[in-house]
């Protein structure tokens, strides 16, 4: 019995290992035959084991945006013919949105994509473009490009406006600071703003020194140029009222994207776009002061409304508000021909060390053509924050004669003093209106005081 059962443990010694040997090799073979599997002990988690990650955001930052400060800087959009020229939050729509100012070439249709940047990251959303129609005929004309806002985008730092068809992928995107995002209609910084558009080839100092403190005696207490280029002696008086508080220079450079006409029609004088790029010019002010100036007047340089029956515009508003109840005013325009000069010049309107000074003495300039149209090249002071979009005679959204009340001539009137409209008439048709003096009596010797600062007279001193 014994020697039996020595025998079958010497044969499972033989037998084992070589079921060992087989089991082995079988192992090898299936964990082969898979292997994308793993083979490892699974541990429960909350995490998902293959979590779905959400696209990286793509950022957008200040290497990216346009310089700050109170340049437009203008940004072309690749691929289109269109020119960005500010962007604005708009406060008064029902859907909250971002209006970019534009100049478009009008015979261009273009899908816009505008792309914001909140907190470092994009966002996109689909625009719409409204082409104004004061265009006068030229190729390019301005246009509102409306920018819906992204519910995940309250409020962006800035925007770029881009084609539908670019790739949203490209990093080189030029944002433009997005303004306005508050309205801060409460406490004005300004009473009045006036807004001057287009200075170019200027040369006319003498005016431009008796304009700036003529408006400071009516009350204004800002002037915005926009200024295309001037001459040394120009530029000398605008950084002497830049340095003072009264003036913001806006350099104006559509010259470097369009070809520019100085002329209102195109057959006035050849080129892309109205008068310099007046249009933008003017509607980039408005929206610019919206809400830092409680009124804003939109005239040329060479244009004063005055009063008379008062002396400023601080006590003429608030009789036009009671009077009219209307947010914009429309002010007769009354030609002063720089042509025709009165004979009895004296000390006070003509002191000898202005006579060497470059520009028009509108002191001289006494006498009026008679007014051929009454609504013609009117002038307006508007409250901003009920105007859409204007013009340069009035305003196109809402229009004109739906908000606007025209002031009547005895209350206030334009001056304005250039060259003759009605160049035919003599001197004996024109109408002597001496108003001005009671302001150059007042800035007769603070012109004098600047014209001294900037160097511009033959001998200091005041006469």
């Amino acid at each position: 019995m014994s020697a039996l059962l020595l025998k079958k443990f010497r044969w499972l010694r033989y037998i084992c290992p070589v079921v060992i040997i087989v089991t082995l090799i079988l192992l090898l073979w299936t964990l082969r035959s898979r292997p994308n599997q793993n083979f490892r002990i699974r541990t429960q988690s909350s995490q998902p084991q293959n979590p779905v990650r959400p696209p990286k955001p793509v950022h957008c930052g200040p290497a990216q945006t346009a310089p700050p400060g109170s340049d437009v800087s203008l940004v072309a959009v690749k691929e289109t013919k269109t020119i960005l020229v500010s962007a604005y939050q708009e406060h008064r729509t029902e859907k909250r949105m971002v209006r970019v100012i534009a100049v478009v070439l009008r015979s261009e249709t273009v899908a816009y994509r505008c792309v914001f940047c909140c907190m470092g990251q994009q966002h996109i959303s689909e625009g719409f473009s409204n082409v104004h129609v004061d265009h006068f005929g030229f190729a390019y004309g301005t246009a509102d490009i409306m920018c819906p806002l992204p519910s995940s985008c309250e409020s962006p730092s800035h925007v770029t406006v881009t084609s539908a068809a670019d790739s949203q992928e490209k990093p080189d995107k030029v944002y433009l600071e997005v303004k306005n995002k508050k309205t801060e209609s409460d406490a004005f910084r300004y009473n009045f703003t006036v807004c001057i558009s287009t200075m170019f080839d200027f040369n006319n100092v003498l005016q431009l020194v008796q304009s700036f403190e003529t408006l400071q005696l009516l009350g204004v207490d800002r002037v915005v140029v926009y200024k295309t280029n001037s001459s040394p002696e120009t530029q000398r008086i605008l950084e002497y009222y830049t340095e003072k508080g009264l003036v913001e220079v806006i350099p104006w450079t559509l010259s470097r994207f369009l070809n520019m006409s100085r002329g209102w029609l195109p057959e006035h004088g050849p080129g892309e776009i109205h008068y310099f790029g007046q249009i933008p010019v003017l509607h980039d002010c408005l929206y610019r002061y919206m809400y830092q100036s409680r009124y804003v007047a939109l005239h040329d340089i060479d244009e004063l409304i005055l009063p008379q029956s008062v002396d400023s515009w601080l006590e003429l508003l608030p009789l036009l508000e009671n009077k009219y109840d209307r947010p914009c005013f429309m002010f007769e325009n009354n030609v002063f021909p720089n042509t025709v000069a009165v004979t009895h010049l004296n000390s006070l309107t003509s002191p000898s060390d202005w006579q060497k000074v470059p520009g028009v003495n509108i002191l001289t300039h006494l006498y009026q053509e008679p007014v051929s149209s009454e609504y013609s090249n009117f002038k307006t002071i508007v409250n901003p924050r009920a105007v859409f979009s204007l013009t340069v005679h009035g305003l196109l959204d809402p229009e004109t004669f739906q908000v606007c009340s025209w002031v009547e001539r005895n209350i206030a009137r334009m001056y304005h003093t250039r060259h003759p409209r009605q160049p035919k008439l003599t001197q004996k048709e024109l109408i002597y209106d001496d108003r001005l003096l009671r302001y150059g009596g007042r800035f007769k010797r603070s012109v004098s005081t600047v014209l001294s600062k900037c160097g511009l007279l033959q001998k200091d001193g005041v006469q």
